[in-house]
């Protein structure tokens, strides 16, 4: 009976720890900027959380000098662009 106990305790240590680091891993993916010239429309939609024609007109536009040319070409509103601006960046490859 205790070696049960045993194997089921490290059974629940072990799921436990893979569960906190792919929750880690996601957190940091989350945090990670996405660039706006490079990303996929699909990315844009689960991580910036925006509607697919407007993933789809950010991707049309490219490529981005800057971020503010998001603005400047008017592909997306001031508001949008305030809630999205810390978590894209623009990096050519």
């Amino acid at each position: 009976m205790r070696v049960l106990s045993f194997l089921g305790a490290v059974g629940i240590g072990v799921f436990a720890g893979t569960w906190l680091r792919e929750l880690r891993r996601m957190r940091l993916a989350a945090v990670q900027p996405i660039n706006i010239n490079e990303a996929s429309k699909q990315e844009m939609v689960r991580r910036l959380r925006l509607d697919p024609e407007l993933a789809e007109r950010i991707v049309e536009h490219r490529p981005y000098p800057s971020k503010i040319d998001l603005l400047g070409r008017m592909v997306v509103s001031e508001e949008i662009y305030n809630s999205i601006k810390s978590r894209i960046t623009h990096k050519a490859s």
